[in-house]
């Protein structure tokens, strides 16, 4: 078989492999969605069209055992298959293409248990787990199609932003993401075959997932008094945003792999089986959260919400679970904006919360992806705005690059 693919002109089989990549990588991102919601099912009982509402029906009892049982799972899991196999990041991958191939049934499994806790309620985000089995795709089609080592390089880029792109419905910003964040050198060959693979994998996956934001809000608009806002967001938000980048980067780097996995794991999960129990607004990766602000649902004592939401993710990351930290990123985003504009109207500036929350949740999402475009375009795609709201973003995320830049160079 391979013979043959070989006698095909190089140029029509990277065409082919980034097809059938956009293609495989749209089915991963429909079986994470069966799977995540198979999970919630199985754990809280009959789905709801409000999430919130189908952990609040489950009764703070069963949230709680839920998520224990899921601790000693998945601690008992991960500490097996680190033990067996070496797990590859996506930048590794990248790396590593035509030296290294990753373990494949170790990493599939391994991206299964990353979205299976998050259906149980864990606190890190599900966007993990289809960038890996994107990239792990495409590894497998670079080789598959002798493709040489520079090609593999930008494939295995290209499943990781497909995978984004499938999940979450957001084809333009996971190509972006690819750039910005992967760091995939741009030429034009490399903006099609990013566009190709994340558009393709959107398509695929869209009779099953769904075109409707993720996230429900009105319309909204912004005027002069805007660029204040996003102004004072941009200044008080991202050394917020800054914090968070830094305990989740240092979870990362410190998260356990040993046999001290086994009760740290389990224990990290109890006290948040023990919280939600009493508060199931921190259930989850954060979607329940920014979806109630985005609500307009009062929430008390939202300042320590948050603080406890960033540790939650920084609990179960050090002490051995692997997910994202894209959708905690967003809640937290949302969170903060809010927060800053509830402040102005305080002192008798009023302003838009609407906006002050999208402003937040960009700033925050550029500074813990380090992608202000990126930031941008998730924050619109999240919640079906339209692209006239990119003015007002453009400056809080130029603001906030400009102020994570200056903190860098001085540390």
């Amino acid at each position: 078989m391979r013979v043959r693919l070989q006698s095909i002109p190089y140029g029509l089989r990277v065409l082919l492999a980034t097809l059938s990549l956009g293609i495989g990588t749209g089915l991963v991102g429909i079986a994470c969605h069966y799977l995540l919601e198979g999970v919630q099912g199985l754990a809280f009982g009959q789905d709801k069209s409000d999430l919130l509402q189908q952990f609040q029906e489950a009764g703070g009892l069963r949230r709680f055992l839920v998520l224990c049982v899921t601790g000693c799972l998945s601690a008992g899991f991960w500490y097996v298959l680190q033990k067996r196999y070496k797990i590859l990041s996506i930048r590794q991958q990248i790396d590593l293409a035509g030296d290294r191939e990753p373990a494949p049934l170790a990493h599939l499994l391994h991206a299964g248990m990353q979205v299976a806790i998050v259906g149980a309620g864990a606190s890190v985000g599900k966007e993990g787990a289809p960038r890996e089995v994107g990239a792990l795709l495409a590894g497998r089609l670079a080789k598959g199609f002798s493709l040489a080592v520079k090609e593999r390089k930008v494939l295995i880029a290209c499943g990781a932003g497909a995978g984004l792109a499938a999940v979450y419905q957001v084809p333009f910003a996971s190509s972006l993401f690819v750039f910005e964040t992967l760091g995939l050198a741009f030429s034009w060959q490399n903006f099609l075959l990013v566009l190709t693979s994340t558009y393709l994998a959107t398509w695929v996956a869209q009779s099953i997932i769904g075109q409707e934001a993720i996230y429900h809000l009105s319309a909204v608009s912004w005027s002069a008094s805007s660029f204040f806002q996003a102004i004072v967001i941009a200044f008080l938000v991202t050394p917020l945003a800054l914090v968070f980048a830094f305990l989740a980067k240092r979870a990362s780097h410190k998260r356990r792999k040993d046999g001290t996995i086994l009760w740290a794991l389990p224990l990290a999960f109890l006290v948040l089986g023990s919280l939600v129990a009493f508060f199931p607004i921190f259930m989850g990766n954060g979607q329940v959260l920014a979806q109630a602000l985005l609500s307009s649902q009062s929430i008390p004592y939202l300042p320590l919400a948050l603080a406890v939401k960033g540790l939650l993710v920084y609990l179960l990351l050090r002490n051995g679970a692997y997910g994202g930290t894209l959708t905690p990123s967003f809640a937290l985003g949302i969170g903060s904006g809010y927060l800053v504009t509830l402040l102005l109207t305080a002192v008798g500036i009023h302003l838009d919360p609407a906006l002050g929350m999208l402003l937040g949740a960009t700033v925050f999402l550029g500074t813990t992806l380090k992608a202000p475009l990126t930031a941008i375009a998730l924050s619109l795609g999240f919640t079906g705005q339209t692209w006239s709201l990119t003015i007002p973003l453009v400056l809080a995320a130029s603001l906030s690059y400009v102020i994570r830049k200056r903190w860098e160079k001085k540390r």
